[in-house]
């Protein structure tokens, strides 16, 4: 057989492997590599900042006083917290820093609710201390108070002295605090929401209201617990006009607050005085408190009551 065909078929196939490798498609793929997780979308998936409690929304109640905080429950708090600033001294979670306790005495017998104090002859303390409407406030001879404290197992008393130049209540119910009236707050389970700013059930606020001697009659109102506002018949009041102020005795029982008194209890605790010089009209001008920090909603502000022998 004649070699020349053989050498041309020989050509022909080293041509057509040369250009079989450089066709298009006819190359190996590259090999594909997975990537490294991302990090930061992995965290996305991750649980990690720790939940914190949603808190409440600010409450506002009608009596004003200074403005509603921003409510902070603080969880888990320690048994005691320093003292005020300058001391280490602790302060025990049935105890307010704010001020000096307020001692009740034991009532052997309980005073005629005349509205004169004469009959009282346990220790007086002040509600002198502006904690609203500073601006109109001139001094202890525009709105001011001594007062007397006392329990026995049925109820608490209060009898008040109230120097004021100007007496104005022209309000009744809810608006009592609009006009010239007695305050108090009552926190009847201080250990248990020691750390806590913001009201809670068993926090109390009560006025009572002298009226305006005239065509006005006397009167109290509970505001809070707000499941329980309304007016409040169970009390008794009497109260008296002097020409620089009024007299106001007060029998608040126990029975509002849901607790049964024993000695040595303490509660937080404020007693307030509202005023309004504007004759005629219902307006809160300004309030005097036995607690220079006392806040309407914020019970870490109030004082300390405690039940003596």
């Amino acid at each position: 057989m004649d070699n020349k065909p053989r050498k041309r078929l020989a050509i022909l196939a080293l041509v057509g492997a040369i250009f079989a490798c450089t066709l298009p498609g006819t190359t190996s793929p590259t090999p594909f590599v997975i990537p490294t997780a991302d990090v930061t979308l992995t965290a996305m998936f991750s649980e990690t900042e720790e939940r914190v409690p949603t808190e409440p929304p600010p409450i506002t109640l009608g009596p004003g006083s200074s403005p509603t905080p921003s409510p902070t429950v603080i969880l888990g708090g320690p048994t005691s917290t320093p003292g005020p600033a300058g001391t280490t001294t602790p302060i025990a979670k049935d105890m307010r820093p704010n001020g000096s306790p307020v001692e009740a005495a034991f009532i052997d017998s309980p005073p005629t609710l005349d509205g004169d104090l004469g009959d009282w002859n346990s220790t007086t303390f002040n509600a002198n201390q502006i904690v609203f409407g500073a601006s109109n406030w001139t001094g202890a001879s525009d709105a001011s108070g001594v007062y007397y404290i006392g329990w026995t197992n049925e109820a608490l008393y209060v009898a008040i002295k109230v120097t004021d130049d100007t007496h104005v209540q022209v309000s009744s119910g809810s608006f009592v605090y609009k006009g010239d009236e007695v305050e108090l707050q009552l926190d009847t389970n201080l250990e248990s929401d020691f750390f806590s700013n913001v009201l809670s059930s068993d926090d109390y606020q009560i006025g009572l209201s002298p009226g305006n001697f005239s065509n006005l009659g006397q009167e109290s109102w509970r505001w809070y617990p707000r499941s329980t506002r309304g007016p409040l018949s169970v009390i008794t009041i009497h109260a008296i006009a002097r020409t620089d102020g009024y007299d106001l005795e007060a029998k608040i029982p126990w029975s509002i607050f849901g607790v049964s008194p024993v000695d040595g209890a303490r509660y937080g605790f404020t007693l307030s005085v509202s005023d309004n010089d504007l004759k005629g009209a219902p307006v809160q001008q300004s309030m005097v408190s036995s607690v220079s920090s006392r806040t309407l909603s914020n019970p870490t502000t109030w004082g300390t009551l405690i039940l003596g022998q």
